[in-house]
């Protein structure tokens, strides 16, 4: 099949894995284009949806994002031919619940994505891992949910009840608490310290043990620069959405935040 969409943008990425996710998305946009038809992505972290969204829209192509959550950070891209109407539903993302059969139990995160993992399944096939006041709720791919009904009875030595969620999710609310932060640099390391309250050597730790992502793609120096509008997560912690910045009479770097704390009952 000839390639209709330009493939100079693949040089954005420098990581040859992350290029061949981003080609194989370009080559979904081509099927489109000479099939006519609609085609669903893989769960795309938020720059990675970024960047095809804006590739998308060059060409004039049909887009709508699903993740299974509201403003879901990792989301499943549906593409279809321009003027084709998309819905939601065709984006085939469900969620399921997930609940420790010992109530004295909470689950968090890691144990949650790495029993997936151990079963042999790609990252790419999950969305957000989202807590709410009756458990955990993961959006995945509706294609392996009666799989996942049927095997995934375990995360680590917790036992598991896994269902499929028919309404709402009561999710912990995600109102983040708005701040002003004053560093020295906007490294990322000094407005994660900051932020957290926390020191530097341990900022600088969680970076190098690839701990902190930057709009959804990690992070291995911390001497990077946050920029505004950018969002850095820090597994464990939460999330920073940094809104703008200004120099104080001290010449100091005066950062507007917003700091989403992670949720623990």
């Amino acid at each position: 099949m000839k390639h209709l969409m330009d493939r100079n943008g693949l040089g954005f990425w420098s990581e040859k894995e992350v290029r061949l996710e981003a080609a194989h998305l370009l080559d979904q946009a081509d099927a489109v284009v000479h099939e006519r038809s609609k085609q669903v992505t893989p769960f795309l972290s938020f720059s990675m949806r970024e960047w095809i969204e804006t590739v998308l829209s060059k060409e004039h192509l049909a887009i709508k994002a699903e993740g299974g959550f509201p403003e879901a950070e990792r989301v499943r891209i549906l593409i279809g031919p321009q003027g084709e109407p998309l819905k939601s539903e065709d984006a085939n993302v469900s969620l399921l619940w997930v609940l420790p059969t010992d109530s004295r139990v909470q689950l968090e995160h890691r144990q949650i994505l790495g029993s997936l993992m151990g079963m042999g399944f790609k990252r790419d096939v999950f969305g957000d891992i989202q807590a709410g006041q009756k458990g955990q709720y993961i959006a995945t791919a509706t294609e392996i949910v009666p799989f996942l009904l049927g095997h995934w009875t375990q995360a680590g030595r917790e036992k598991l009840k896994v269902s499929l969620c028919g309404e709402i999710p009561d999710l912990y609310p995600d109102s983040g608490e708005e701040r002003r932060i004053t560093v020295n640099s906007s490294r990322i390391d000094a407005v994660i310290a900051n932020a957290f309250g926390v020191s530097r050597s341990n900022a600088l730790e969680w970076v190098t043990r690839g701990k902190v992502s930057r709009n959804g793609l990690r992070v291995s120096k911390a001497d990077t620069e946050v920029q505004p509008g950018d969002t850095i997560s820090c597994r464990g912690q939460g999330r920073i959405k940094f809104l703008e910045c200004s120099q104080t009479r001290k010449d100091r770097t005066a950062w507007q935040i917003v700091l989403f704390r992670s949720k623990r009952p």
